[in-house]
């Protein structure tokens, strides 16, 4: 009987270090930058270090056939920044827009009260492709591929009525 008693307190005590140490080699996610959503990131850096970006860049194109850039610009600065954003396709500029962004702060982007809305006219890539934007903000750039989405996806979509 007590033997039986060990064996069970030993596979007892084997499993719960088994289980507890699961996630000790496992990196913890919110130690580095990744793309949460369905947009894409673009980081400026200047001497080693991130002072401006682009969060979460999507367009989304409505049934009715116009698109709204979604996203934010952000500033990790201590004073405001000018971040340029052109977006680019089959070697044509698509449009181009300059985000004056306050220090430490962010700016949305789209078509909603509070949010800074990028002109979009006559949008010619289509749901399912992706653009070229590139980010630049005082002297240092990075280009990114953007998707556009259509509202089959429902957070993508208008918010339901009601």
């Amino acid at each position: 009987m007590r033997s039986r008693r060990l064996v069970l307190s030993a596979a007892a005590l084997g499993l719960a270090l088994a289980a507890s140490g699961c996630t000790s080699f496992s990196p913890v996610q919110t130690h580095e930058f990744y793309q949460a959503g369905d947009g894409t990131n673009a980081n400026i850096e200047q001497a080693g270090a991130v002072f401006a970006g682009v969060r979460d860049a999507i367009v989304v194109v409505e049934d009715d056939g116009t698109a709204t850039f979604h996203g934010s610009v952000v500033s990790y600065a201590k004073e405001d920044v000018s971040v340029e954003l052109t977006g680019m396709s089959g070697g044509s500029t698509l449009f181009s827009a300059s985000i004056s962004v306050p220090a430490e702060g962010v700016v949305d982007l789209g078509a909603d009260e509070g949010q800074q809305e990028i002109p979009l006219s006559d949008f010619p890539v289509k749901p399912g492709e992706v653009f070229d934007l590139e980010v630049s903000a005082d002297g240092q750039s990075d280009t990114i591929s953007v998707p556009v989405a259509d509202t089959t996806l429902s957070h993508l979509g208008p918010p339901p009525a009601g």
